[in-house]
């Protein structure tokens, strides 16, 4: 759920609305149109957010890794704008995704470009236009990534129903457990909801191709830690792949073992009640056994790929 380039922090300059259409824009910027800064303004006033990545300095492959986390990670799927010279960057970025990681590509300059290429549809426009180059770029834009609402349909393209799931805002939570050799194991998710008073069940959702699948499975418990607003680092650390998550989070152990985080907004030790399968995720059911919140602090949140605050009136 973190990125190391989230779209607020100082590695991503970026100019628009916030919640606007986003535009990517990736080489160096003098190659991108006669007059970029000219470019930047008349997308901004066409209603488009446009943000340029620092990737100077990385190597290939790296730089490429790196737009494919910005690009992954956002809360809907932008366009990118690319100078000629960083065309197989980008096509290396957002290849092997299945579905199409951007909404559509203009490359400034070079020869045709067939959209099997990108998963996306291409333009292809001379950089030296100067006012015809904007004006083919956002009419491009307007036809190819349209800013009005979106619709999925059953079997159709899965981002597309990502980012519609994406407009329901959750809290984030920490799930735990230990392995069989009794270390603990937690991860970052979203996907958690009250099922039940009587008994007292919850459930949380795990994705088949998690690391941690097995060791959930064959839990007899875990716990399900509710993070507040300060606790942000905490579900970033979690998120990432690193062998010990627990180095520098502070926690302890109640009755079963199942790793609570000190601090947390909330936190239900449970009882596996059942594991039922769903598409590519399981759904685990625990049985609440004891539960301790804290009232006064303030929720972590998470709404269209980014964390957000609870403002009270």
């Amino acid at each position: 759920m973190s990125s190391p380039f989230a779209i607020d922090e100082p590695d991503l300059e970026s100019w628009g609305e916030a919640d606007d259409p986003v535009v990517v824009l990736v080489g160096p910027r003098e190659r991108l149109s006669a007059d970029w800064r000219a470019s930047v303004r008349a997308l901004v006033e066409a209603g488009r957010r446009v943000v340029a990545p620092d990737l100077d300095g990385l190597e290939p492959a790296r730089a490429a890794a790196a737009l494919r986390r910005l690009v992954t990670e956002m809360s809907s799927r932008p366009s990118i704008l690319c100078a000629a010279e960083s065309r197989d960057r980008v096509v290396q970025a957002l290849s092997g995704a299945g579905p199409s990681l951007a909404a559509a590509v203009i490359v400034a300059g070079g020869e045709a470009v067939e959209i099997e290429a990108f998963g996306a549809p291409v333009l292809v426009v001379a950089p030296d236009q100067g006012e015809a180059f904007d004006t083919a770029v956002v009419g491009f834009l307007e036809k190819a990534a349209p800013r009005e609402a979106l619709v999925y349909h059953s079997g159709s393209d899965a981002r597309t129903l990502r980012d519609a799931l994406g407009c329901f805002a959750t809290g984030v939570t920490v799930v735990t457990t230990r392995d069989g050799e009794g270390l603990p194991v937690g991860l970052t998710a979203n996907s958690f909801s009250a099922v039940s008073l009587d008994p007292p069940l919850i459930l949380f959702c795990l994705a088949k191709s998690s690391s941690n699948l097995d060791r959930f499975r064959t839990a007899e418990h875990f716990a399900i830690n509710v993070l507040h607003i300060g606790q942000q680092p905490t579900s970033g650390v979690f998120a990432r792949s690193t062998e010990d998550r627990f180095q520098d989070v502070a926690w302890e152990a109640w009755d079963t073992g199942a790793p609570i985080l000190s601090g947390a907004l909330a936190s239900f030790e449970c009882a596996t009640h059942e594991v039922v399968e769903a598409g590519d995720h399981l759904v685990f059911i625990g049985r609440v056994l004891r539960a301790r919140f804290e009232p006064r602090r303030d929720p972590l949140l998470y709404f269209r790929g980014k964390y957000r605050r609870l403002h009270f009136a």
